[in-house]
C-alpha cells in the first residue's frame, strides 16, 4: 500500500487506512482476498483527527494495538448484515471508538519523530487557521506572510502531518459547520446558508456539496435527523 509518500507491507489480519478522495496504490504479488470498509471521513475524524495523518501505515493484526480491531472488522464484514439495527450501531460505533484510540496512539509515534520546532509551526499555522475559518478570502499567501513562513515552508509542514494547508482549512470548516448543525434546533438556530457563510463558504449550494461529499449526508438531513434524536 503506497499514499502520501508512506509505504507500508500488509500481511494477514492486517489493516491500514487510505484516503479514497486522493491517489494511493495497492500492489498485490499474488492472489489475496481483502475486505474494505467504508467510514464516511467525519464519523472518524470527529473521534481522532490523526486518522488523516497516518494513511498507509500499517496496524498489525499480531503484537500491536491492532490484534484488538481486527477481529472485530473481520467479524463485522462476515457477520454484520446479520444484526439488528439497533445492534449494529452500537457495535459500529465502539469500533470506530477503538479504531479511534489506535489511530492516537500511532500518531503519536509518527509525531516524536517531526523535529520540536516544525511541530510549534504547525501548531502557529493551524491555530492562525482555526480563527478566520469565516473569511472566504482567507489565501495561503497571506497566512505564510502573516506567520513568517513560506508558502513553501507551509506546505512541508502540513505534508509532514499528512495534509495540505488547504485540505486541512476545507476540511476544518465543514467539520465546525457540522457541528453547528447537530447543536439543538431551535426557532433562534442558523439558517443552513448562514451556517455556509459562517465558516467561510460563499455559495450554500457549493457547502452542500462538499458537505454531502464529507460526511455522506446533506447539511438538511444531518440537521433533521440531530433533532430527531434529541427528542424524548
Amino acid at each position: 500500500m503506497r499514499q502520501d509518500g508512506r509505504d507500508g507491507a500488509l500481511g494477514p489480519g492486517d489493516f491500514t487506512l487510505v484516503d479514497s478522495t486522493r491517489p494511493y496504490l495497492f500492489r498485490f504479488e499474488e492472489r489475496f482476498r481483502s475486505i474494505v470498509l467504508q467510514i464516511p471521513r467525519g464519523m472518524l475524524t470527529s473521534r481522532s483527527a490523526a486518522a488523516e495523518r497516518i494513511t498507509a501505515v500499517p496496524f498489525r493484526a499480531k503484537g500491536s494495538a491492532g490484534a484488538f480491531l481486527s477481529p472485530v472488522l473481520r467479524a463485522l464484514a462476515d457477520e454484520g448484515r446479520d444484526l439488528d439495527e439497533g445492534l449494529a450501531h452500537s457495535v459500529t460505533a465502539n469500533a470506530l471508538d477503538l479504531l479511534a484510540t489506535i489511530c492516537g496512539a500511532h500518531a503519536n509515534n509518527a509525531d516524536a519523530a517531526v523535529p520540536a520546532v516544525h511541530r510549534r509551526d504547525l501548531r502557529r499555522a493551524r491555530e492562525y487557521l482555526n480563527e478566520r475559518l469565516h473569511d472566504p478570502g482567507l489565501t495561503l499567501l497571506a497566512v505564510g506572510h502573516a506567520l513568517g513562513f513560506s508558502l513553501c515552508y507551509l506546505h512541508q509542514l502540513c505534508h509532514e502531518a499528512g495534509t495540505t494547508p488547504r485540505s486541512w482549512l476545507y476540511d476544518q470548516r465543514l467539520d465546525r459547520a457540522r457541528t453547528m448543525l447537530l447543536r439543538r434546533s431551535d426557532h433562534d438556530s442558523p439558517t443552513i446558508a448562514d451556517i455556509a457563510l459562517r465558516v467561510g463558504f460563499k455559495d450554500p449550494s457549493h457547502f452542500s456539496r462538499a458537505f454531502k461529499a464529507r460526511f455522506g449526508t446533506s447539511p438538511a438531513n444531518c440537521r433533521t435527523t440531530s433533532g430527531s434524536r434529541r427528542r424524548p
